[in-house]
């Protein structure tokens, strides 16, 4: 995991170890996924595919068709907003811009083209580990990333593109030294991957904050070498610089402030907003790979002077890792205590990653070289129980219910919408990225992810009725209704409903909306334990 922290990595190391030949095997399992994501892709309709691309998703592909289409950063055609991950961004706008498909080709061209970075991803992960493992562990830490990482990375947001920059960044740092040897140059280059890891997800930053603190601990307090150490850190900060400073300051100069809109409101710092030991989201998959760094951590904590010592150790792998491991800690401490709301499962993806190598330690000491007798047997039980619960995972994820997907239920809205209403119709929601999406209409977002500071600014002053009159909103749609049986069976009269501003903890005035405005009505469908309805309502002007 050097890679990944970017501590160190050099191929005479006494740690390294040149490339097993049992790596076909791990080849062929990846094969193996991803034609099955392939005819997967393929072959399921959009409804089925929205049971694996969470809503916020589509903010992406509308913003991105906007964006190839010149009409700016804009997710409703009317507010320019930066609520988005960038560098994802960036991949989309051009493919936008080349196919120029409907929202259900867009779809499946996005999903395949995250299968691809992640299968590059998966062979470049799969190679460090045959360096520093043996080659029955390193297929065993392979798989691992194939059900832990790869199946659920594509899910239409970031994740893919990120996890491609880790394990570039993983790959690219193991092959040269870097922090503890190499020129100023070779650093820079290294903090341009960490770089572009931090465009995949910001909340990434504490990956380079982490691995140039370590640099600057590395420089000597003699003249000796104290020049060429100043020179590593400083070229390290200057390739993560040049790759996150004009993103930074085209957010300063265009929208305001440093960070996109979406993590603006989802954030409490520095106030502290503490949400539990368990955020969530987290997951199991989260949890794994949380509860192997923190191990690991400290176990390289209580050993340090003796891997240091022990060349045999491998000391830069390790130090590398428990960098990796901080980081994510890190993260996870951020998450409990900043992040008021908003907290999916998608967030702690690099926890699975790390959580991937670091299981390859306990591994190789369990099965250190050839297998024979009792290893043999134990090999076999340790490989059934990765397949059997990756495979289970899978089929859990990809098998879901369509009915119990909102997604799904947005969807067919959309579709109604695209063939009932008028092209220039406004329509306005909370969680807006399937529905605006897919029904090619402008679809005002309600809790302000992908919209303006004007919005915030309309729910703290109780003037929401007037910021939607001057959109033009026609139609106010909503996908939830949480133990209100009433309104999924139709028996109301009169529903008042109202927004957060999450950037000034603030409710707006409420919207009235009545039974006898409603123009579309779904068939009940469950959201989580929730039987519900997804609604549309023709809009009453004053």
């Amino acid at each position: 995991m050097r890679g990944v922290a970017g501590v160190a990595g050099d191929e005479a190391g006494r740690g390294a170890r040149a490339p097993g030949r049992g790596g076909w095997a791990f080849h062929v399992a990846l094969a193996a996924a991803a034609i099955s994501l392939f005819i997967f892709v393929l072959a399921a309709g959009t409804p089925r595919l929205l049971t694996i691309v969470p809503d916020d998703a589509a903010y992406y592909f509308e913003i991105a068709e906007n964006a190839s289409a010149g009409r700016g950063l804009t997710f409703d055609g009317l507010n320019r907003t930066n609520g988005f991950q960038p560098l994802w961004l960036a991949v989309l706008v051009p493919v936008h811009a080349v196919v120029r498909g409907e929202p259900e080709t867009m779809l499946g061209i996005f999903l395949l083209l995250q299968i691809a970075f992640l299968a590059a991803a998966a062979v470049l992960f799969h190679s460090v580990l045959a360096r520093r493992y043996p080659p029955a562990v390193a297929f065993l830490g392979g798989l691992l990333f194939v059900f832990a990482v790869f199946l659920p990375a594509v899910n239409g947001m970031e994740s893919a593109i990120l996890v491609f920059c880790l394990a570039l960044a993983l790959h690219d740092a193991s092959r040269s030294a870097v922090v503890s040897g190499g020129s100023g140059m070779r650093h820079a280059l290294f903090g341009a991957l960490l770089g572009l890891v931090v465009l995949a997800r910001l909340d990434m930053i504490f990956l380079p904050a982490v691995v140039g603190a370590a640099c600057l601990a590395r420089i000597p307090r003699g003249r000796e070498g104290r020049r060429a150490a100043a020179l590593r850190c400083a070229g390290l900060a200057a390739g993560v610089v040049l790759v996150v400073g004009p993103y930074l300051a085209f957010n300063l100069v265009s929208f305001g402030g440093l960070m996109p809109i979406s993590g603006m409101l989802k954030s409490s710092f520095p106030s502290i907003s503490f949400s539990g030991f368990v955020p969530p989201g987290l997951g199991r998959r989260g949890l794994f790979g949380l509860l192997l760094a923190a191990g690991f951590l400290a176990w390289f904590g209580a050993r340090y002077g003796d891997l240091r010592r022990d060349r045999s150790e491998r000391f830069p792998f390790r130090s590398g890792m428990a960098l990796a491991a901080a980081a994510v800690l890190l993260h996870y401490l951020h998450t409990i205590l900043f992040m008021k709301w908003a907290v999916f499962a998608w967030h702690f993806m690099p926890y699975a990653f790390l959580g991937c190598v670091v299981a390859c330690e306990p591994l190789e000491r369990a099965f250190p070289g050839a297998l024979a007798g009792f290893r043999r047997a134990a090999y076999a039980l340790v490989f059934a129980l990765v397949i059997a619960a990756g495979l289970f995972g899978a089929v859990r994820s990809f098998g879901r219910p369509v009915e119990r997907s909102w997604c799904a239920a947005a969807y067919d809205a959309a579709v109604w919408v695209r063939r009932e209403t008028r092209a220039d119709a406004v329509f306005a929601m909370k969680d807006a990225g399937t529905f605006g999406y897919f029904s090619r209409r402008s679809t005002v977002n309600l809790d302000g992810v992908v919209n303006g500071l004007e919005l915030q600014r309309a729910l703290r002053d109780r003037d929401l009725g007037d910021y939607l009159a001057r959109l033009r909103v026609a139609y106010y749609v909503q996908h939830a209704f949480w133990n209100r049986p009433d309104i999924v069976a139709g028996a109301y009269e009169e529903l008042r409903v109202s927004f957060r501003s999450h950037q000034y903890e603030a409710n707006s005035d409420e919207l009235a909306l009545y039974r006898s405005d409603e123009v579309y009505r779904s068939r009940p469908y469950f959201d989580g334990p929730y039987e519900t309805v997804f609604l549309v309502w023709k809009m009453q002007r004053p």
